[in-house]
Order: structure tokens, then C-alpha cells, then sequence
């Protein structure tokens, strides 16, 4: 097995970050994507400030493969706009809130590619949290049995809580990736925690393949567990797209079907079969 030789994180201007009685939010690519959705919406929305990044030996690249599973991995380098080239990293976000005098760190997550590795970040995650005392990590992901919005804590009194939005215990029994076991390392270290699942459908051929229903559905559940604001219109519409989409490939797919059978009839009607 591989061993991360470096982790560290650098601050943007860490002076100018004062939180008051955080909450920490998890996303990262996972079933579905449904978790990763939900965080790029609240960066996107509600335009928080970007103080951190966590960088990794463990992060490549590329995936071939779902990156949650472990799948085969490439090193080297992003290519973001302007055709500059970053490091893949865990990106750190504060989004202050004075009316309600508990700011939000939203954490856009990345996996690592081995097991050894996501348990040293995600120990460096849980690190920062503590040192910015956050008061709950709030992961998110998804899952195939349950229907409706489900969760798993570390400490029982907050199932009550959860109850109180409307959000059942789970009954599945592993969080597979990074999302988890921040949670579950965070614990350990006094932080406690929440894991909330929308419901999603498998999609074999790519177990990423986003589920923008399910993420609209735990978006909205976190904006109220939050008390935030955030327009998922454009998370409908582009549910409607891909629900287009998709029917377009089913029709496209029954018509070569037919066609098919059609000449598969011929053939055998003049005995070549």
C-alpha cells in the first residue's frame, strides 16, 4: 500500500477568519455525485470566501473510475480557466453570517486513492475543524435502499434533532469515502457529527452519474437545517435536461431495436437464418 508522504494546507489569509460557533459542511464526489452537487450549489449560491486548500500527495488527477471506490487514478495536474494549472485539493469556504452568530466552513471534499490516504486527510480535515471549533460536521452523501432524507450521528441526542427536520436514522450500514470518515475521525476527536443521505437510484455503468433530484432534495434539507436561502430552480431544470435527455437514448436505442428484429425477420423469411 501507498503511504501519503505530505499533507498540508495553505491559508488564503487565515488574520481575517474569525467564525463564530461554526458548522462544518461535507461534500465530495460519491454515489451519484449527489453530495458534490449539493456543496458546488452552496459555493455557487451563496458565495462564500475561500480560505483554505488542503493539498495531497493521494489526490491524482484523474479516475478511471468511480473515485469513491477506489478506482485507478492518474497524477497530475487541473487546468483551470485562463489555462492556468493547480493541484487537485480540499477546498475550505467560510461564509459568515452575523444575523444568526453561527458562520458556515462549506468543504468541498476530493478522495484520495487508497484507503491509507483519505484516513491521513480526512485526519487533517478534522484537525482544522477542531482548531476553528467547529461545533458540527454536517456530512452529505446518498444512498439506494431508503426512501426519503435518512441520517447516522455520533452522538444519539442528535437523531432527535435530525427528527425535528423531518430526517429518519438509517438503517444502512457504511458510508463509503471521504464525507464519512471525516465524521466518523471528527468523533474521535470531539467533534460531533451528522451523515444525511438523500435517495438515489444506481446507475451501473456510472456510479457518478448525477442524480440532480436527489441533490435538490438534500440542498433544500440543508438550506433549512441552516437557515439559509438557496434557489434550486436551476437544479430542476437541469434534472428536466438529463430526464430529456435520457428519454431521447431510450427511443434512439428502441429504434435500433426495431430496425434490427425488422431485418432479423427478413433474414429469416428468405431462410439465411
Amino acid at each position: 500500500m501507498g503511504i501519503t508522504k505530505k499533507v498540508w494546507i495553505d491559508y488564503r489569509d487565515k488574520s481575517n477568519i474569525d467564525l463564530k460557533e461554526p458548522i462544518a459542511i461535507v461534500g465530495s464526489s460519491g454515489l451519484r455525485s449527489v453530495g458534490k452537487i449539493v456543496v458546488d450549489e452552496l459555493v455557487e449560491k451563496t458565495q462564500p470566501l475561500l480560505f483554505a486548500e488542503l493539498y495531497s500527495y493521494g489526490f491524482p488527477a484523474v479516475y478511471y473510475g468511480p473515485s469513491y471506490l477506489g478506482a485507478p487514478g492518474a497524477v497530475g495536474v487541473k487546468i483551470m480557466g485562463a489555462n492556468v494549472v493547480k493541484l487537485p485539493s480540499v477546498e475550505f469556504y467560510a461564509l459568515e453570517r452575523k444575523a444568526q452568530n453561527q458562520d458556515i466552513i462549506i468543504t468541498r471534499g476530493y478522495q484520495s486513492y487508497n484507503a491509507l490516504n483519505q484516513y491521513v486527510v480526512a485526519d487533517k480535515v478534522a484537525d482544522l475543524f477542531k482548531e476553528f471549533q467547529v461545533k458540527q460536521v454536517i456530512s452529505l452523501g446518498a444512498q439506494v435502499i431508503e426512501e426519503g432524507i435518512t441520517s447516522c450521528v455520533t452522538d444519539p441526542e442528535l437523531l432527535e434533532e435530525m427528527y425535528k427536520f423531518g430526517i429518519k436514522k438509517t438503517n444502512v450500514d457504511c458510508f463509503i469515502g471521504f464525507s464519512g470518515l471525516v465524521v466518523a475521525i471528527g468523533r474521535n476527536k470531539g467533534l460531533k457529527g451528522v451523515c444525511i443521505f438523500a435517495n438515489t437510484s444506481q446507475n451501473l455503468a456510472n456510479p457518478e452519474y448525477p442524480d440532480f433530484n436527489a441533490a435538490k432534495e438534500l440542498l433544500e434539507k440543508i438550506a433549512e437545517i441552516l437557515r439559509i436561502k438557496v434557489d434550486t430552480s436551476d437544479l430542476e431544470e437541469r434534472r428536466i435536461v438529463q430526464r430529456e435527455l435520457m428519454e431521447e437514448i431510450i427511443k434512439r436505442e428502441e429504434k435500433r431495436e426495431m430496425k434490427r428484429k425488422r431485418e432479423q425477420e427478413r433474414e429469416e423469411s428468405r431462410g439465411y437464418v
